[in-house]
């Protein structure tokens, strides 16, 4: 009885934190070793902010990703959060932001209805001040990282993008800093 009535129990638990990276399902691809060095090195370099895979279908390009990804998993990285999203041909940018709000651990049924302007809001302000790893698979037409609500990755935020697409054009729209051919 004593203790209970000094006890504060406003808060009996607390959320754990969400993981910096969610491990993705790939399996092993023979020769893929040196090309994910190559991407990894090239990545880790403070010039590179956007870096773009591009090759044929089934080439590896997704795999190679999962890869990057995942090497982030059991390291130690500076990222805060590293973040996997499918785009896809005819994906609209709203559900774009949603995977990306429930990565962040912000979706909710209500947040469905809201406008895009306002998700990337949100988005926006969720990682000010962090050090993000974007990762966008299956980019078919250029991609606007600031109407989603990502700050552009500069060298002073150390932000990265990566992402994977079949055309070396959508690569120069995309204004990499390194672009590289999946064979």
């Amino acid at each position: 009885n004593n203790l209970k009535s000094r006890a504060d129990f406003k808060v009996m638990a607390e959320r754990v934190p969400r993981s910096k990276v969610e491990e993705r399902l790939i399996y092993p691809v023979v020769g893929m070793t040196a090309m994910t060095e190559k991407v990894f090195s090239s990545l880790m370099e403070d010039e590179v902010g956007t870096l773009g895979l591009y090759g044929m279908g089934g080439v590896g390009k997704t795999t190679l990703l999962s890869q990057i990804n995942n090497s982030f998993v059991n390291t130690g990285n500076d990222f805060d959060v590293v973040i996997w999203v499918v785009v896809s041909k005819d994906q609209k940018i709203e559900s774009v932001q949603e995977t990306i709000l429930r990565r962040l651990g912000l979706c909710s049924e209500e947040r469905k209805h809201i406008k895009e302007e306002e998700k990337a809001s949100e988005i926006k302000k969720m990682l000010k001040g962090k050090r993000y790893m974007l990762l966008l698979d299956d980019i078919w037409s250029k991609v606007e990282i600031q109407r989603i609500g990502f700050p552009s990755p500069t060298r002073m935020n150390r932000c990265k993008v990566v992402f994977t697409t079949r055309s070396k054009e959508v690569c120069s729209e995309m204004r990499v800093d390194v672009e590289m051919e999946v064979k």
